[in-house]
Formats: C-alpha cells, structure tokens, sequence
C-alpha cells in the first residue's frame, strides 16, 4: 500500500493542472449546453487547447524557469483566457470590446510579471498537488453529465428515419390547386416577440405603427393572446399537434422527442390529407420534416432543398433544379456552432467570426441558425412559395427578434450582440418589423386567392428583465395576428392560449369540431435542462 501512495504522490506532485484548466471550461460549457451544439466541434475544440496549453507550457518555462511557477502562472491564464468573453458579457458588455480585451491582455501581463518576480520555487511547488485534485474534482460532474448523455442519447437520424418510413404512404393524395374554398395557409412565427402591452410596459417601447400596419392591411391582433409554454420546441410542438406535451412518449431524448413532433406534426397531416402542399422553412433550429413536400434551407450558394432519405438516416440537399449538391448529418440543421459558442466565451470573442470562418468554408452549408443572412434570403425566398399553384401550407419559423441582436436600424449587418442595449435591441426590432411586412405584402399581393396568414410568436420574450412578485420570470404575453379571407372569421376567446389556435381555423375553414383545450400556462423552471419538469402557473398569469 506504502509504495501505491507514494506513487500517487509523486503524480499528484507533477503540474499537470493546466492542462484540466484549460479543458474544464470546454466541458463545462458543452454539459450545459447537451444536445443543441455540434458534438464533433467539440472534440476539435479539446485538441486545439490541449495542443495550445503544450507549446505555451515549455516555451513559458523557458522564462520561468520552474515547472511548477509556470504551471501556476499558466493557469491563471487559462483560466482568464476561458472566461473573458463570458465576463464581459455578463458584466461589462456596455464599454466597447475591444477596449475590454486591451485591458484583459494588459492585467494577464501584469499578472504574469508580478507573479514571475515574487513567491519562492518551493511556495509554488506546494500548490502543485491542491491544485491538481481541485482541477480532477472539477471535471467529474461535466465528465459524469457528458457520459450519461452519450450513453442514453438516441440519434434522432433513427428517429426521422423511422417516421419517412411509416408515413411514406400517407402523402399519396392527390395535391390541390389553391382555392377560395382552399387558400393558401402561412404560418410565420417570430422567436419571442411579445405582446404592444408587454412591449410597452416591461421594455418601454411603442410597438403600435407596427399593429397599425398590419391592422391596415386586414390583420385582427389578437392582443390578449398567451403561449402555454416559454420555450420554442415546447411551444411548437404544442401549437402544431394541437395538445399538451406534459411528458416524454417516446424511447428519444427529450429535446429529439420534441424536434420529432414539430417534424411530424398532426396540423400538417390534417392538410396534406386534404391535398395541401407543405412546405417548411428551416430556420436553423427546427430539423427538416419528413412528411414535407418541401423543406427549404439557405447557404451562401442560395436556397437548397432538403430530403429526408430513411433507408441512410440522413438527408440531401438539392439546388431547385433538382441537381444533387451534398448530403448531410440531420443534426447539422438545429444545432448551433460550439465553436462559436466558445469562442464568445473567451478572449478571442474579438475575433470568433474569422476564426470560425477558418473553420468553415463549405459554400454549401447552410447558414448558421442565427445568420443575419439567413434571415433576410428567408423573407426574399417566399415569393417562390406564393408562385405555386397548388394550395400551400408553408411554416416559416425566424429566430428574431430572439438575440442577438445581428442589424442595425437601417438593416446593416453587425457583429453579432448578445447583450445589446435598449436602444441596439429596439433598433433591429424596428428593422425586422418591416421585414416582416415586406413578407406579408409579398403573399398578400402575390396571391390569386385570399390566403389565410398567421403571425403569431412561439412564446414571448425575456428581454427587459421583468420579474414578477413570486420571483419567476414570465414571457406568456405574445404577438399574434391573423389574416382571413373575406368569407370567413374568429371569434378568438379570452382567455386565448396558442394551443387552441389550428382548432379555431380549421373548425373555422374545414368545418371541423375540434374541441378546445383548456388555456394553461406552464413555467419550465430549468428550460431545456428538464423541459418535462413544468410548474402550472396559470392562475398566477392567464389573462381573464
């Protein structure tokens, strides 16, 4: 036993902390952020840091000239370099960021100076052994959380797989031509856009030239309305199958459960069923439906059209002539970027979009989820959509005005600004505002029939830090707006939840009787974490 301990000693006497204190952030950052970020990004990540912390260990011990005051100073600085970009954001994000990394590399080099000049050889070599065990304790709970993901995370390629298979036949009714008795269906969803009367009173901002707008052009504002969650796949998952999701159904991970049903959804059945063409838009966040007719994604080579193929678990991407360009992962289309992810993090947050475009020079991937580009080809691209003659229904999800914030005023393009002030976030709000009329105009003048357009946001927003007594953030008050041919009309109830919103048109259009659900309100105290674990906090904000 003797000789075990003073084998462990001696290794637990060996510097090798640095090297866990560049990696911790990594892992931390990836366990916290589980099935919405690239995986194999992060492997490339690790190397990268692991390569870097070995060229700058020996090299800074050239000047040092003790292992054990270079592991010290060295992980200092890891651990500054990891967090910058994460600091900043949180506390510093009002004075300019290149300012802010001047001060940074100024107070490492301080450090760096100070600390080389004082404190003995042997005062650093005590620090040695604490400091390995803190940096091996600390990896255990993102190593554990990492583990027990890949060991029970099903890859939601199986999943698509499995329903293009079930329902290959479910999609051979004949298709229609748009009609007055059979219009076209829109259904845009801006990401978190409240209500005029949240806008006004949680952020100060006069939102009414915009539902004038709208307003002018035949819209009815439903300005009592509520999302029944706060989270987008909750909430789309929700709206599109028109029921409560209160509980995982299925063998997937939970968020796969979630994107599954979105994909798969009983508002796109019902139409198909009755000759209607769907069409998805991908934002980035959603996958591409294999009950689709089509799904249309955006790279910088222009739109590409994606197909589901069951038999390979993935995807293919064809230009609109037809012309196959390449195939794809399906998790490509919903996850963000980790490297982009990290580097925000970090000291490199300056310069994390060349860096992320070194890593990046496939033409024909899609924009990222939260690419400024992205969203204006979406808007321009819908006129394609308004060209067809066959009786649409074409879902269209846009990730603003979710942050960050990625124009200004006048729509020019920005680096991107997850922490913007009031003035920065309302002046792309104003900017998007009139994007989003440039689209209706674009279906209300292209259209040979009066189509039906619904412009109703997935939840509202957390922008403004509105608490309420209990201490819980809520973000139920939406924007919703619809748009109905002439020979029909809603009576929206109050109160009106997103739930209930496809039984009302189609009880409406098609004569159906879908019973209403009742308007419920769930907060999800841990978001994505554990989106099953819901409070219901409806008496406490229902509008009644």
């Amino acid at each position: 036993m003797e000789p075990i301990i003073k084998s462990l000693a001696r290794i637990l006497n060996l510097p090798f902390y640095p090297w866990m204190a560049g990696i911790y952030p990594i892992l931390h950052l990836y366990s916290e952020n589980l099935g919405l970020v690239i995986d194999h990004e992060v492997v490339t990540v690790l190397i990268l840091m692991l390569a870097a912390t070995s060229i700058a260990f020996p090299a800074a011990n050239l000047i040092l000239k003790d292992w054990h005051k270079t592991a010290f100073i060295l992980g200092i600085c890891s651990v500054v370099f990891s967090l910058s970009g994460h600091v900043y954001e949180l506390a510093f994000a009002t004075i300019p960021l290149d300012s802010w990394t001047e001060i940074v590399f100024i107070a490492l080099g301080a450090t760096f100076y100070l600390l080389h000049k004082r404190g003995s050889a042997a005062s650093y070599e005590r620090i040695t052994a604490p400091a390995n065990l803190l940096a091996l304790a600390l990896l255990i709970w993102p190593v554990a959380a990492i583990g027990s993901d890949l060991l029970t995370r099903s890859e939601i390629d199986l999943g698509v797989s499995s329903i293009s298979s079930s329902n290959s036949l479910e999609n051979t009714v004949a298709k229609i031509k748009d009609s007055p008795a059979r219009p076209d269906i829109y259904y845009i969803i801006p990401d978190g856009y409240p209500s005029d009367g949240w806008l006004s009173e949680a952020m100060a901002y006069d939102n009414s030239d915009f539902t004038r707008a709208l307003e002018s052009r035949g819209f009815v504002v439903v300005d009592h309305a509520q999302s029944n969650y706060g989270l987008t796949l909750l909430s789309m998952a929700s709206i599109l199958n028109m029921r409560f999701y209160g509980n995982n159904e299925s063998p997937f991970s939970d968020l796969d459960f979630l994107r599954l049903a979105i994909a798969d959804n009983e508002v796109a059945r019902q139409l198909q069923k009755r000759g209607y063409t769907f069409v998805q838009y991908l934002s980035g966040y959603i996958i591409p439906s294999p009950i689709a007719d089509i799904n249309r994604d955006f790279t910088p080579m222009g739109p590409i059209n994606v197909q589901v193929i069951a038999e390979l678990s993935a995807t293919v991407m064809r230009d609109h002539q037809g012309a196959l360009r390449r195939s794809a992962d399906n998790g490509h289309f919903f996850k963000q970027s980790f490297l982009a992810l990290y580097l925000d993090t970090t000291i490199l947050r300056i310069r994390a979009s060349e860096i992320e475009a070194i890593f990046s020079q496939d033409k024909y991937k899609a924009y990222g989820k939260f690419a400024p580009e992205r969203f204006l080809d979406t808007v321009e691209e819908i006129a394609s959509i308004v060209a067809m003659p066959e009786a649409t229904f074409t879902m269209v999800h846009f990730l603003k005005p979710h942050g960050p914030t990625t124009f200004d005023a006048h729509g020019n393009i920005i680096e991107p600004n997850r922490s913007p002030s009031h003035e920065q976030y309302f002046a792309e709000f104003g900017f998007t505002n009139s994007k989003f009329l440039q689209i209706i105009d674009t279906i209300l003048e292209g259209s040979p029939h009066q189509p039906i357009i619904l412009f109703q946001a997935d939840h509202g927003s957390t922008y403004g830090d509105v608490w309420t007594d209990d201490g819980r953030l809520t973000h139920f008050d939406i924007y919703s707006a619809v748009y109905l041919p002439d020979s029909f009309s809603i009576s929206y109830p109050q109160p009106f939840t997103t739930v209930n919103t496809f039984p009302l048109i189609f009880n409406e259009i098609f004569e159906t009787d879908y019973p209403l659900q009742d308007d419920l309100l769930f907060d999800i105290p841990r978001g994505y974490k554990t989106p099953f674990e819901q409070v219901n906090v409806t008496d406490a904000f229902i509008h009644r």
